[in-house]
């Protein structure tokens, strides 16, 4: 005589189940998650106004001329401790030295971490300035200037002391120090 043996388990109490509904409810999850970050995340690399900044490229080749015809050049000194920021200005072929200058500090691949700073002329041709917070660790694009001229360079602040600012000619960006 057979004896027929019912299995008397509810579906959920067998293991395999679990898995099988475990694998696609794994890839929901981490779906959504790469989803949220996808939504809250900037990517700092991509500018909106592409098309208006490829337009303005010929304004920034311009400076750059202008600034390697009448042999600009600095030497810019950044104590990160003091947060204080000096600069020694070549003025070239320029009548005199300008009131103010804008110094700016772009982070090689952080846009957040940018820093725009104002220069005061003080005596001769030394500039000062103030950071208001530290800057971060990595390559910095430096650009120096007005509404005519800029000068540039790319350095790892902590490891200058003294970075030489010039002029490429071009509006490409600088070689690294």
């Amino acid at each position: 005589m057979n004896a027929m043996v019912e299995d008397t388990k509810a579906w959920y109490r067998y293991p395999l189940v679990w898995m099988l509904i475990a694998i696609p409810a794994s890839a929901v999850a981490v779906c959504s998650v790469i989803i949220w970050f996808a939504v809250t995340t900037d990517d700092g690399l991509v500018v909106d106004d592409y098309y208006r900044r490829g337009l303005a490229i010929n304004q920034v080749i311009d400076r750059d001329q202008y600034a390697a015809a009448n042999k600009l050049s600095a030497t810019l000194n950044v104590l990160a401790s003091e947060r204080l920021v000096k600069l020694e200005l070549d003025k070239g072929l320029l009548a005199d030295y300008p009131e103010t200058l804008e110094l700016n500090f772009h982070h090689a691949t952080r846009a957040d971490s940018d820093v725009a700073l104002t220069l005061l002329h003080g005596q001769g041709s030394q500039y000062i300035g103030y950071l208001q917070h530290a800057l971060p660790v990595g390559f910095w694009y430096i650009e120096l200037g007005n509404q005519g001229w800029r000068l540039n360079a790319r350095s790892r602040l902590e490891n200058t002391p003294d970075i030489g600012l010039k002029s490429t000619g071009t509006a490409n960006r600088p070689a690294l120090d």
